[in-house]
């Protein structure tokens, strides 16, 4: 019985995994499973990530890479070359900031095609951020590619990954709540300043008191349109640079009666102990004042501002209890809109996997391609010579299509005609009704 020898490779018709197309890798270490001892020791400047792109290129171990490096992860995203071997990636971390690969034992996770996909979108989408939601890590992913982008380090797969990742991102931004609800005390005030005044454009705002909390509340202000500040402080050096960063004018504690009278917000956050601003103080301002309404938010223990404040027309007063309060209002919404946005990812992650498994079949398309090509031009040359005898150009055109059919299906036939095993030819039938619509054709 004459044997079929291309039986043994061929499959059952069925979905196939990405094979052939070498894997995506990622391999880092982030807030999750490192320290921040540890997670400054592997820290790239913006000025040593070109260096390093270009290291991994040139020592062979990745044909693509990517490099995200913030404070809270450091990430190697690899695609062909030696990204399947970890120690090697982590040898060459190491060696690259002079450290001992020990040290990182215990805090690098390492994960591969759809799964290295799907933790890049869920980075980008900032559903991996210490804060549900942060929209800055886009941001930095962003420029983490331009890196190497202009290293030429980023080659056909990882584009491809990288400019469908900010597309994801941008259909969870639109698609759900993921951004808009306030998770910080900081962000919360202003959220409610924004809502009671209407807006943040225009208008003024004093602040009491330089630590950090008021410059986290100063920039979310600022982002949001605040354009005028004051600083009140007691130590004027500190409110003096607090109000430069701002372009806003420095005060000292005793100005705050004055100061009231032409501002709509006032935020406090100092370590006194006792009330800064009395209620004694801002009844006699709003008796005078023309502005209409006016917030304050106080974010002390113990409290900067007069409870009895709250009392008074027009004032409405925040505490630090109301803003948490309304943070993990937001945290709970985030959540939701975080498991709506993993039904997103799961979806774009499916879709990109698909696409990377086309690349499979290219080879074998290029080949079959050529195989015809190099049937087609021989009989073109075959028929070319009846052509130059004068020949009907009709009939020998009607030869031509029947003798390049014949030409092109003669292999394919004989295969299906070898007697080989009955699954195989099952297969064979099935593939061919596949590849031609035979049955919509019969249909």
């Amino acid at each position: 019985m004459q044997s079929c020898a291309r039986s043994a490779t061929i499959q059952p018709l069925h979905r196939r995994s990405a094979g052939t197309v070498a894997a995506i890798f990622c391999f880092g270490l982030s807030h999750h499973t490192a320290p921040i001892a540890v997670r400054e020791k592997v820290a790239f400047s913006p000025e040593s990530l070109a260096v390093a792109h270009r290291d991994l290129l040139d020592q062979g171990l990745v044909k693509e890479v990517l490099i995200v490096s913030t404070c809270n992860r450091t990430e190697i995203y690899v695609h062909g070359g030696h990204g399947s071997n970890r120690q090697a990636l982590q040898n060459w971390l190491c060696a690259f900031h002079q450290i001992d690969p020990r040290s990182l034992d215990g805090h690098i996770y390492y994960s591969s095609d759809a799964e290295a996909v799907r933790h890049l979108f869920r980075v980008a989408c900032g559903l991996d951020s210490m804060i549900i939601g942060e929209p800055q890590i886009l941001g930095q992913v962003k420029d983490a590619y331009q890196v190497a982008a202009d290293s030429s380090a980023a080659g056909p797969v990882l584009n491809r990954l990288l400019h469908w990742t900010f597309r994801v991102a941008k259909r969870v931004r639109s698609e759900t709540a993921i951004g808009s609800a306030p998770v910080s005390v900081a962000y919360a005030a202003v959220s409610l300043a924004k809502q009671l005044l209407g807006g943040l454009e225009g208008r003024s705002v004093l602040l009491i008191g330089a630590g950090d909390t008021i410059e986290l509340v100063a920039t979310h202000l600022r982002e949001h349109g605040v354009s005028t500040f004051a600083v009140a402080n007691r130590s004027s050096e500190r409110g003096e640079q607090l109000a430069a960063k701002f372009a806003g004018n420095a005060h000292a504690l005793e100005m705050i009666p004055s100061l009231l009278h032409d501002v709509d917000v006032v935020v406090s956050c100092t370590a006194s102990t006792q009330p800064i601003v009395s209620r004694e103080a801002v009844s006699a301002v709003m008796a005078q004042r023309e502005r209409g309404d006016l917030m304050l938010v106080d974010l002390a223990v113990p409290r900067d501002i007069a409870p009895e404040v709250e009392s008074i027309e027009q004032c409405y007063l925040y505490t630090l209890d109301d803003l948490n309060d309304i943070a993990q209002a937001g945290m709970r919404a985030r959540r939701e809109a975080a498991a709506a946005a993993e039904l997103i990812i799961a979806d774009e992650v499916g879709q990109f996997q698909q696409w990377r498994e086309s690349l499979d079949v290219v080879p074998a398309i290029r080949r079959l391609r050529d195989h015809v090509e190099e049937r087609r031009q021989d009989e073109v040359r075959r028929f070319q010579h009846y052509l130059d005898q004068g020949q009907d150009p009709h009939a020998v055109l009607e030869a031509f299509s029947k003798a390049l059919i014949n030409k092109v299906l003669h292999d394919p036939i004989a295969t299906l005609r070898q007697p080989c095993q009955e699954a195989t030819n099952e297969s064979l039938v099935a593939a061919l009704d596949i590849l031609f619509h035979l049955s919509d054709a019969e249909g």
